[in-house]
This record gives structure tokens, sequence and C-alpha cells, in this order.
């Protein structure tokens, strides 16, 4: 039985090329760069810092955990390691959230510098489920679909498209009477539906699910050498 060992930090920040890291910053510069040059606008100032929050961040999430496992390319020592596999998996996500909740966090503080008011996505605490809980989602359905597919491109590709039908079709989900519990975007765009509580929950199952089934899917190693 393998062990439940951690690998060190420095290892699963190698993995990631310089273009990974460089996209969450790069991002952040231009909407901060946007609401400066918005300021003196409230409603479209507050517009731009809800969709770096609630839109840019989880795709961002969802791209860079499709090849959080499948681009390693020393994965085959990972797995031949005393470890449990799925600890690979919940670290590199692990990982992946300390950087995007960095950018949400620097971004928020940068907001209130600017004197932006996000109250509409409720206190502190509460307008962190705004990126989180999409974020989680994302990320655990790409690395399902890229473990099971063992391409990266391809997880990245079906984030991508989910995040858009999303985003299209938004009104379909808030309509429907099963739908509107599995869209991500409902706290950053009706922050007062009364469907609000109980879809955040079902994202939270969604995204422990889908991780799971990541976990079980690197199980079997040999797909993967």
């Amino acid at each position: 039985m393998k062990a439940l060992t951690i690998a060190p930090l420095r290892y699963h920040l190698r993995i990631y090329r310089r273009e990974h890291l460089a996209l969450p910053a790069g991002l952040w510069t231009l909407f901060v760069l946007v609401v400066a040059l918005m300021r003196m606008d409230g409603e479209r100032t507050y517009d731009m810092a809800n969709a770096f929050l609630g839109f840019i961040l989880p795709l961002l999430a969802g791209i860079l955990a499709a090849s959080a496992i499948v681009d390693d390319t020393a994965l085959e020592l990972q797995l031949a390691a005393p470890r449990a596999p799925w600890r690979t998996l919940v670290e590199r996500l692990a990982l992946l959230l300390g950087i995007i909740a960095v950018a949400a966090f620097a971004y928020q503080a940068y907001l209130a510098v600017m004197g932006v008011d996000l109250a509409p996505l409720g206190n502190l605490a509460a307008r962190q489920l705004t990126w989180l809980l999409p974020s989680l989602a994302l990320m655990g359905l790409a690395s399902l679909f890229a473990l099971a597919a063992v391409q990266g491109t391809a997880g990245a590709l079906l984030v991508g498209l989910v995040w858009l039908m999303q985003l299209l079709l938004r009104d379909w989900f808030l309509a429907s009477p099963w739908a509107r519990y599995l869209f991500l975007f409902m706290r950053a765009r009706y922050s007062t539906n009364p469907a609000l509580v109980a879809n955040e929950l079902c994202l939270l199952g969604v995204a422990v699910a889908l991780t799971a089934a990541a976990g079980w899917l690197l199980k079997r190693e040999e797909r993967y050498l």
C-alpha cells in the first residue's frame, strides 16, 4: 500500500510552464488597468470587478487544472513513488487554487483601495464563494476529462466550452427547475436568487465528486505511463 507522503512544493511548481503562471498575472494586470480607467463610472467598474472574480478566475482555474497531471513529464516517476497517486492530484489542485486565491485576494484589496463596492456579492466571507465554488467545479471537471482523455488540451477545451455555454444559456439555466443548481455563476449574476444557497451546495458536491472520480482514474496508473 502506498504511503500518504507529500511531495515538495517546488516540485509541483516545476510542472507549470512560465506562460501558465504568467496568464493569471497578465489578466490580473489587465483588469487592474480597466478598473483604473473606469473608476469614475461606478456601475461599469463594478461589472469589471465582478467579471474578473466571478468569470475569469474560474475559467483560469479550469484551464490550468487540465494540465496539472497529464502534462507532467515526470509523472511516471511520481506514480512509481511509494505514495498514493490521488495525493499528487490533490496537491496539484491545492497549489493551483492557492494561485487563484492570491489573485482574488490581491484584486479585492486593490478594489478596496480604489473604492469599488462589492456589497452586492455579500459580505467579505460570502463574496469569496463568487470565485471559489466555480473554480473548484471547473478544476474537477478539467482534471477528470484530462485524465480520461490522457490529454490536457482536451480538458481545457471542455472547460472553455462549458464556461461559454453557461454564459450563453444563463437564462435557461436560471429558469430550469434542475439546471439552476448547476449554474456556475449564480452569485456573480443573481446573488439575490432564492436558489443561491442550494446552488452553491450543489456546486460543492459536484466539485468533490468530479475530483474524487479523477483521483480514481489516476489509480489506473498504467494509462499514464
